[in-house]
């Protein structure tokens, strides 16, 4: 399915998926090892900090993150693209969930200003186990952020970079585009 998607495409035009996360300094996981008849300890501090990061997975299987500051809107999802476009310098076929702020006038606007390096599709409605860049959350929360807590937002950022600059994701978009 994937295959024939592609052929529609420019071949100058990367493909691309993108959605945003949010990470925690408490990890979020109830469930843990431990040795039989023993209760395990969760260290947590009950904060509710938190972390947004735009993150965008290519069909060369490349992970690209970026913080979003405080709130996840319009602003910092177009400051991601544009840092997007010139990490890879390469026009840009972008495949988006149907989040209000991928959707509104301002989106919108800058999409249609943007046309010559930028295509835009978004996925169908309530379809996120779609979504390749979904797997990357997944994985980063169970290898990483849900089996210990941090001290603080930069020991998080930290912990993440690190994280996503060593880690390979390996999953095929053409698994997920099915529809």
């Amino acid at each position: 399915m994937l295959k024939s998607k592609k052929r529609l495409l420019n071949p100058d035009y990367l493909f691309v998926t993108q959605d945003e996360s949010s990470f925690y300094l408490d990890s979020n996981r109830s469930k843990c090892w431990a040795k039989k008849g023993s209760k395990p300890i969760k260290f947590i501090s009950g904060s509710k900090t938190k972390i947004n990061i735009g993150g965008f997975y290519t069909e060369n299987r490349d992970f690209y993150w970026y913080d979003l500051g405080i709130k996840k809107n319009t602003d910092s999802f177009l400051k991601s693209l544009i840092k997007l476009k010139k990490d890879i310098g390469r026009k840009i076929f972008l495949l988006l969930d149907r989040a209000t702020w991928h959707k509104s006038k301002k989106a919108r606007e800058f999409f249609q200003n943007n046309k010559y390096w930028l295509q835009i599709l978004l996925f169908p409605p309530a379809t996120p186990d779609r979504n390749p860049t979904e797997y990357c959350w997944k994985t980063t929360r169970e290898e990483l952020t849900s089996i210990k807590s941090f001290k603080n937002l930069k020991v998080l950022k930290e912990e993440l970079d690190e994280f996503w600059e060593k880690h390979v994701f390996t999953h095929k978009m053409s698994h997920y585009l099915k529809w």
